[in-house]
């Protein structure tokens, strides 16, 4: 069932896809985007029931493993982007971030629902399972809405250097409006993913019995957030644009394609197919 319920969650997100494209395409169709961030709302809505069923039928198991991170992941990419919907109101964004949602759903649209053995023993702790996993995704949802940022920066920034003046343009905000907007994402971003490094701490010295092991997984992550803590300092300093915009892009598919690549080799980190 819940399955179904995620279909019809997808389903309304391509429409709204759809339609900012449509409104990107043809910036005289406002209304389309005024539609496109209505779809959003209500396939988040639908999405989040899809969640709970899961959880119903699966007793949470289902969101310890990469299919059900990817579809906890796009959910809160979609509630991203309606807060920056009614944050910044720029209208290409969600002709960006849609796709991106439609994309890290195919994983979850395609794979088997489920998991044997049922929720981890070590995340069964109330705070860590609150606090720990829920902060990790959150933090990589803000990442993914920056890197779709990042890229619309490169985008209209290839156009302005090269005088080029086509059609990003014209639909693309400003250099200065996406930088701020990327810098606001990765800091937000930054400070809940530093709450899931340290909840994960605690995680390891309770499953592990110390708080760091050398293991890829923690090494990866380790290793994402220094990145970002350091695109975070930087901005202090005046350091932006297309550096920015490309390191930003950088560190959300490390994370990402690390998650795929220890899902697929479980043996070599200590999560084995966990995605958490």
């Amino acid at each position: 069932m819940s399955v179904l319920v995620l279909r019809v969650a997808t389903a309304l997100y391509a429409i709204a896809a759809g339609f900012y494209l449509a409104q990107f395409a043809r910036p005289v169709f406002r209304r389309a985007q005024v539609a496109g961030a209505a779809l959003v709302g209500a396939g988040f809505a639908i999405h989040a029931a899809a969640i709970g069923l899961a959880c119903r039928e699966f007793h949470g198991a289902e969101f310890f493993t990469m299919r059900g991170g990817f579809v906890l992941l796009a959910w809160l990419m979609a509630g991203g982007l309606l807060l920056v919907e009614g944050w910044r109101r720029i209208p290409a964004v969600g002709a960006f971030a849609t796709p991106l949602i439609l994309l890290v759903l195919l994983p979850a649209l395609f794979g088997a629902p489920g998991r044997i053995g049922g929720v981890p023993t070590v995340v069964q702790i109330g705070l860590l399972r609150l606090v720990h996993i829920p902060s990790a995704f959150l933090g990589l949802a803000f990442f993914a809405l920056a890197s779709g940022v990042a890229l619309m920066y490169l985008l209209q920034e290839r156009e302005v250097k090269g005088k080029h003046f086509g059609p990003f343009f014209t639909r693309l905000p400003a250099l200065a409006a996406l930088d701020r907007l990327n810098q606001r994402l990765v800091r937000l971003g930054f400070v809940i993913f530093t709450l899931a490094v340290v909840t994960g701490a605690a995680v390891a010295k309770v499953a592990w019995g110390s708080f760091w092991l050398w293991d890829p997984h923690q090494v990866v992550v380790l290793l994402v957030w220094i990145l970002y803590g350091t695109l975070v300092q930087l901005h202090h300093t005046g350091w932006h644009g297309r550096r920015y915009a490309l390191l930003t892009m950088v560190g959300f598919v490390l994370m990402i394609g690390s998650f795929v690549f220890f899902g697929a080799l479980p043996g070599l980190t200590r999560h084995g197919r966990d995605f958490q």
